[in-house]
């Protein structure tokens, strides 16, 4: 890998990787793109900074033995660190600074691109990889924007994701400013730029929560992309310890819309893949094979 890349690679880690785990506030790199995000997590990389390295795996470790009594998981594997470019370039996808009047097909092409990403991530080989993509991406669903909406004498102005600058906002007594903060959650992102209202965005994200199947059933409440019974999560519920850690996660992590969402998707899937979720619903019973979350 070029060394050129070195500097965005750990920008990817303090900014989007170290905030999805932990919380706080994200800075997106430039997009990546598929040639990128297939290779950055090669050579058993590892987050360059030892403080953070550490902060994560600590995390990471608790939010898996909620399901699970583990005391270490492996460093993040290539497919999590494709699926971390992943989540910043459709992040950057919803930026209205990455066109100009000029190129606004950026948006639609970045997205694209962004499914190519995806569609050639493989789905988790193990239990353990599924309960380690788990631990990463658990707080998804977190992933917010605050928008910045500006009023004042001479019209109004939205800031996506960004301070509003000094002049704007100055003198707010003598120019009748009213500003106005707004929490934008994951799923409504693309709203408002008219490049993406055609473009599978949504597709995009339902196959990165698709690609982490306990992630993809513990927030099935979400309001978009509507949950789908897909081929990751149909196949991590068709064996005995992944039915177990299945039950697991929504008997403790999923919200009873969720449950409910789970049990609905079921409608739309053909007769043998019907059957298989309907036995795993009828195993579902109240916190059976439940383990207390620690």
């Amino acid at each position: 890998m070029s060394t050129e890349l070195v500097p965005r690679i750990e920008a990817l880690a303090s900014g989007v990787l170290g905030p999805l785990v932990l919380g706080g506030a994200m800075h997106l790199v430039p997009p990546l793109g598929p040639q990128i995000g297939l290779v950055i997590g090669e050579d058993g990389r590892r987050v360059a900074d030892d403080s953070l390295r550490t902060e994560i795996d600590v995390a990471r470790v608790r939010r898996a033995r909620r399901l699970a009594p583990l005391d270490v998981l492996p460093e993040l594997s290539p497919a999590e660190w494709a699926m971390v470019a992943a989540l910043n370039d459709l992040l950057q996808a919803t930026n209205q600074k990455l066109s100009g009047a000029l190129t606004r097909g950026r948006h639609k092409t970045l997205v694209l691109a962004t499914l190519r990403l995806l569609d050639a991530i493989p789905t988790p080989r193990t239990t353990l990889d599924a309960l380690a993509r788990h631990a990463t991406f658990a707080r998804l669903p977190e992933v917010q924007r605050i928008d910045t909406i500006v009023r004042y004498w001479a019209g109004t102005q939205r800031f996506r994701g960004e301070t509003p600058p000094g002049r704007v906002t100055a003198w707010p007594g003598l120019r009748r400013v009213d500003v106005d903060k707004t929490s934008v959650r994951l799923g409504e992102m693309p709203e408002g730029i008219e490049e993406l209202a055609a473009t599978p965005w949504h597709q995009a994200l339902g196959a990165l929560y698709a690609l982490s199947p306990l992630t993809d059933l513990a927030t099935a409440d979400r309001p978009a992309p509507v949950f789908v019974w897909g081929r990751s999560t149909l196949a991590f519920i068709s064996y005995g310890v992944g039915r177990t850690l299945a039950r697991r996660v929504l008997a403790f992590s999923a919200s009873d819309a969720a449950r409910a969402r789970v049990r609905a998707a079921v409608a739309t899937l053909p007769a043998p893949a019907a059957e298989l979720v309907t036995a795993f619903l009828v195993e579902c019973g109240p916190d059976r094979d439940a383990a207390s979350p620690r």
